[in-house]
């Protein structure tokens, strides 16, 4: 108890001379508990989810998921397409403006999309909206686009968080600047961030779809899993990320706390870097997934919080196939290692997060000690999200604890930027992973409307992968999302989307 008294005491300190205020806001201000700063708020360069989550309470995308990953209207009233899948045309919502005042227009839809599309830009998520050919403006509230192919996920692509769509005012302004001057027509506007330490957001009065309850909207970025409990408990936050399993059962009966709990679409894994040392060989990394026993991360480290790996992709993406998950088994796992000629072990580096991914520090650690026991030896090398995930970009690394959520919700996205060979770092594939048959199948099922034919080209992909150990596969996590009781209405999507258009908070 003492111990505890000093913590919140020295977090009292520390937010009183940061000069941020915890008290107060009454049931006009949400204060969320993050894990993690934010890597920009230009839609075009976000890569994680942990930046996806803010943007997602900016910007609006044309369509976008509900909680059962639906696709529903957003700044599109309706749409059609053509019969060959080629030409898609949009009618717009009309009386809809940006933060700035700029009118939202069809225009703008085709300002954001070349933007994104034009390889001078740089996007590392260009290839989620790569199969646009045209964007054509009909009328300002009417649009039309042409793709160079029939694709299968088209609406689901638009409502990736890349396909935000941008204030044309904004992207002439503020041009790379955009990253700290974000305009969209979402339920908030940004007021001010402070790198490593909060970000403030307030409501958009003219919000199309109804100005927020929440009028200030205050992101706290606090890396320790156990201070975000405990400012839910003290009441100095309302809502929290990523709360660590224990307080999650601690306080699951509380009168004063909720839990929000969900599936997500994301795969926890460790990206094994194909073109580099022992790893490039494919009974190395076989042999490295058949030594880590998933159960006990799963069940003793997240506390039952996910499912075991069967396949790349989790059960709640669309185009998951059971393929069967590689089971524990150390005799084997050495076996492989003698047969590539590493019976005496070997050593590398794995890279991990500190405070992204729930347990993230305890899974490496775990995964140091399970390896151990086949003569791996593991160096662990702890990061700062953010810093962790531009270090990344450069290539140079053996190993590195992550998770992906495709934020489509589809199986193109949750293979194509991480399996596909033309999306080395610094786009996703960050194992190097090569296979020119997952190649074929990747764009074969891209490219393919029927969703049977999809299916079977996707299920050939994720058995190739598998068979290829391209990663060590772990788990598929699910979320909770810690609030106090006063809040309602927090919007839980799988993507890891947590939205606050819609939340209310009872006056204290």
């Amino acid at each position: 108890m003492r111990r505890l008294t000093v913590v919140v005491l020295v977090i009292l300190a520390a937010a009183f001379t940061s000069g941020f205020q915890w008290f107060g806001g009454g049931k006009d201000e949400l204060v969320v508990a993050i894990g993690t700063d934010v890597s920009t708020f230009d839609p075009h360069f976000a890569t994680d989810s942990a930046t996806e989550v803010l943007n997602k309470n900016l910007y609006n995308n044309l369509v976008r998921f509900t909680a059962k990953m639906e696709i529903v209207p957003d700044l599109a009233r309706k749409w059609d397409v053509s019969p060959d899948g080629l030409t898609w045309t949009f009618d717009l919502r009309d009386g809809v403006t940006f933060h700035d005042g700029t009118a939202f227009t069809a225009g703008a839809v085709k300002t954001s999309f070349d933007r994104l599309l034009d390889e001078k830009t740089g996007s590392p998520r260009r290839s989620v909206l790569a199969m646009i050919k045209a964007v054509e403006v009909l009328a300002p509230t009417r649009l039309k686009i042409t793709t160079g192919y029939p694709t299968g996920s088209f609406l689901q692509q638009l409502a990736h968080p890349v396909s935000a769509i941008i204030s044309p005012a904004a992207i002439a302004k503020f041009g790379k600047d955009l990253s700290r001057n974000p305009v969209g027509t979402g339920p908030f506007k940004l007021v001010e961030w402070t790198s490593g330490d909060k970000i403030v957001m307030e409501a958009h009065a003219g919000y199309f779809d109804g100005a927020p309850d929440v009028k200030h909207l205050v992101w706290k970025i606090v890396p320790e899993d156990s201070s975000r409990t405990m400012l839910i408990e003290s009441g100095q936050a309302d809502v929290a990320f990523r709360i660590p399993v224990a307080d999650v059962a601690r306080l699951r009966g509380k009168a004063d706390v909720a839990v929000v709990e969900g599936p997500t679409v994301m795969t926890m894994y460790v990206a094994l870097n194909n073109s580099r040392g022992p790893l490039k060989d494919v009974r190395v990394r076989q042999a490295i997934n058949y030594a880590v026993n998933k159960d006990v991360l799963v069940k003793e480290i997240v506390g039952g919080m996910g499912i075991v790996a069967d396949a790349p992709i989790s059960q709640s993406t669309w185009g998951h196939a059971k393929i069967g998950a590689y089971a524990f088994d150390r005799d084997k796992a050495k076996a492989l290692l003698r047969q590539a000629g590493y019976a005496n072990g070997f050593e590398f580096e794995l890279w991990t997060t500190v405070g992204r991914y729930l347990m993230d520090r305890q899974i490496a650690e775990n995964l140091q000690a399970q390896l151990g026991e086949i003569g791996i030896t593991v160096k662990l090398r702890p990061w700062e999200f953010q810093a962790l995930m531009a270090e990344v970009k450069k290539g140079q690394f053996d190993a590195v604890l992550l998770g992906w959520s495709p934020s489509t919700g589809d199986a193109d996205q949750g293979l194509y930027p991480v399996f596909h060979s033309s999306q080395f770092p610094p786009n996703s594939n960050r194992a190097f992973y090569s296979n020119p048959r997952v190649d074929k199948l990747l764009i074969d099922a891209r490219q393919a409307t029927n969703p049977k034919s999809r299916l079977e080209l996707y299920r050939q992909a994720e058995q190739l992968i598998m068979d290829d150990a391209a990663w060590l596969f772990l788990f598929y996590p699910k979320q909770a999302v810690l609030t106090r009781a006063s809040v309602k209405n927090v919007e839980l999507l799988p993507t890891e989307h947590v939205l606050f258009a819609k939340t209310v908070k009872d006056a204290k």
